[in-house]
């Protein structure tokens, strides 16, 4: 069972993060989106731990961390336990357990639509019902950066594969994917960002350039893609307490989607890391 599984793994990991004197820490993301619209709320409290030696470049950054997180949006909470390990600076991987509920508003397309096939359900507020479930998310993470100058390119990518189980029929519309899934299917999505490093002040950087999202449903072979362009602005330890402060934009466009091939979209949001201490 999954949860068997990423409990195995926290049990095995607490003790070195012991041993390796880990700091509480917050994670805090807000988003919001046009096209189609949402807005998630999203906090993880954890503990972590520095992995090898911080002063060599091969480990900036390295750590192992273990939490519990939440997301929440107006139709939807999720929460559950993840575990993240940071071998090395240009590597990360992520592995949590959530369960998940789901409930109406009452309005177009909030809610847990059930369908008998795979289909698009009706997504008026009258048909839309509550349902409950679970997910199992792991993620792999690529990162570097390359020195141009004073300036810096930044390369990132994160792939995700999801397992999603929810409601009772054998299909259902997902708010959060944009998509129709079986009762218990996969969710892969892959994002990856190219961007441009310009140094501003001390401890604060811009950083913009262009991001791909592409994500696949392998069970029905639905596969949606967003190409554009976005901004960040970096600020480190703004405050104490506060070890990042990162609020973004992206705006693209979907080049391959099943309803909305060519129409454009736009997120803004923030993420904000707390360094808390024991």
């Amino acid at each position: 069972m999954p949860r068997r599984w990423l409990l195995s793994l926290l049990l095995a990991l607490l003790p070195s993060v012991a041993r390796a004197q880990a700091r509480p820490v917050v994670h805090q993301r807000v988003v919001g989106q046009l096209g189609p619209t949402g807005v998630e709320h999203a906090v993880a409290l954890g503990y972590r731990a520095d992995l090898g030696d911080p002063r060599e470049l091969l480990f900036t950054g390295a750590h192992a961390e273990v939490g519990v997180v939440n997301y929440t949006s107006p139709i939807y909470s999720i929460s559950g336990a993840y575990l993240e390990v940071s071998p090395v600076a240009f590597l990360s991987l992520r592995a949590a357990f959530t369960g998940a509920e789901v409930w109406p508003l009452g309005t177009d397309g909030a809610g847990y639509f059930a369908s008998q096939d795979r289909s698009l359900p009706s997504l008026a507020g009258a048909d839309a019902s509550h349902a409950s479930g679970w997910n199992v998310h792991l993620t792999g993470l690529l990162q570097g950066a390359v020195p141009i100058g004073p300036l810096r390119a930044i390369l990132w990518n994160e792939v995700t594969f999801e397992h999603v189980r929810l409601g009772e029929a054998p299909y259902h519309f997902s708010a959060r994917h944009d998509a129709v899934l079986a009762q218990n299917d996969w969710v892969i999505s892959s994002w990856a960002m190219a961007l441009v490093e310009i140094p501003l002040d001390v401890g604060l950087v811009l950083r913009a350039g262009v991001y791909d999202e592409v994500r696949h449903v392998p069970s029905s072979g639905a596969l949606f893609n967003q190409v554009g362009v976005m901004a960040m602005l970096a600020s480190e330890q703004p405050v104490p307490e506060v070890g990042q402060l990162l609020p973004f934009v992206r705006a693209g466009i979907y080049t391959n989607h099943e309803r909305r091939a060519g129409d454009p979209t736009l997120l803004l949001g923030a993420m904000i890391r707390y360094e808390l201490t024991p």
